[in-house]
């Protein structure tokens, strides 16, 4: 009879402990699956910011281009006015 007790005593602290052990190990699983999420969400951010970075810069380039070109056109327009209608007077320095 006391093996018996004792045989139903030992199992009953066996299924306690591998309750115990069971719930702990489910938390665990729960919150490094949060976190693995976290992680991913926290990448795909991550790109998104990269993402923005290169189309500000290629939109700064863009921006400097359409300034660039209106202001050669404007030189290019006083350059062919000068040559062709610009006449300089006797007496005026070699490099003018």
């Amino acid at each position: 009879m006391v093996v018996v007790e004792t045989a139903g005593a030992t199992s009953l602290a066996a299924s306690g402990v591998w309750d115990y052990n069971r719930k702990n190990f489910l938390y665990d699983r729960e919150m490094r699956q949060a976190q693995e999420f976290k992680i991913i969400d926290m990448r795909l951010a991550q790109v998104d910011v990269w993402r923005e970075d290169v189309r500000d810069v290629t939109g700064l380039t863009e921006k400097k281009m359409d300034l660039y070109s209106l202001v050669n056109a404007l030189q290019l327009g006083f350059c062919l006015v000068l040559y062709t209608e610009g006449r300089l007077e006797n007496g005026s320095p070699g490099w003018l």
